[in-house]
């Protein structure tokens, strides 16, 4: 078993986690590894009648990627399977991994807990949970865009609403065809009724969960988050 420290950020759609993942992987030399982005990644290339045998499962790369476009959650089973691919690649690779939005059902977390201890010890895992209201998110999301080459989110910031190329790679900025209302609103919706209750699940298993207040500006937030991940020795 590793010595390595893995660090599980949650929070609801546009509460922030995504670029507050960047700074923190950055400032703590940490993996970073998102879950929307190893799905994206997933998809990008397959092909109309590619799929993956799990289990006894077998699973249609090409439905999976029309749900998670709908803003439904793909397959707990599947992204289990992606989720290990990845993190099993990382802990080759630095001494704490910083994972973003996984897991996302009670579902996912029991299926993923045996995996993580596997490879952690139960004191070297830490849930980060970003609180943040609904019409706050609802705001955020809808103005928010993205680079298309490698898919940093860019913030809705006076300074930062004219921009038409991502300021990090110079790629041309868009919108997420995920981030309008009504897709937000089912991500939402998604978030409380799934995600939302792993929180309990966790901490009934003895993983360290801390909430963090999500709202205010992005060091504001990236303030309150070194502290806690400071105090967990990181």
């Amino acid at each position: 078993m590793s010595n390595n420290k893995l660090v599980i950020l949650i929070g609801s759609p546009g509460s922030g986690k995504g670029t507050q993942s960047l700074l923190l992987a950055e400032k703590r030399k940490m993996i970073h590894m998102e879950t929307s982005k190893l799905l994206e990644k997933k998809f990008l290339h397959a092909k109309e009648d590619e799929s993956m045998k799990i289990g006894d499962n077998t699973y249609s790369l090409k439905e999976q990627e029309k749900r998670w476009r709908k803003g439904h959650l793909c397959d707990d089973e599947f992204v289990a399977f992606v989720i290990k691919e990845s993190l099993e690649v990382a802990q080759n690779k630095a001494d704490t991994v910083l994972l973003d939005g996984y897991p996302r059902t009670v579902n996912q977390a029991s299926l993923a807990l045996p995996f993580f201890l596997s490879l952690y010890k139960k004191e070297d895992i830490l849930t980060i949970f970003l609180e943040v209201g609904e019409e706050e998110v609802i705001k955020r999301n809808t103005n928010r865009k993205v680079c298309s080459l490698m898919r940093h989110s860019i913030v809705d910031l006076p300074e930062t609403r004219d921009l038409t190329v991502c300021p990090i790679d110079g790629s041309t900025l868009e919108k997420r065809v995920m981030d309008d209302p009504e897709t937000i609103r089912v991500r939402l919706k998604e978030f409380q009724e799934k995600t939302f209750p792993i929180l309990e699940y966790l901490s009934s298993q003895n993983i360290k969960v801390s909430r963090i207040d999500g709202v205010g500006t992005i060091n504001d937030v990236l303030f309150r988050t070194l502290q806690e991940i400071e105090e967990f020795g990181i």
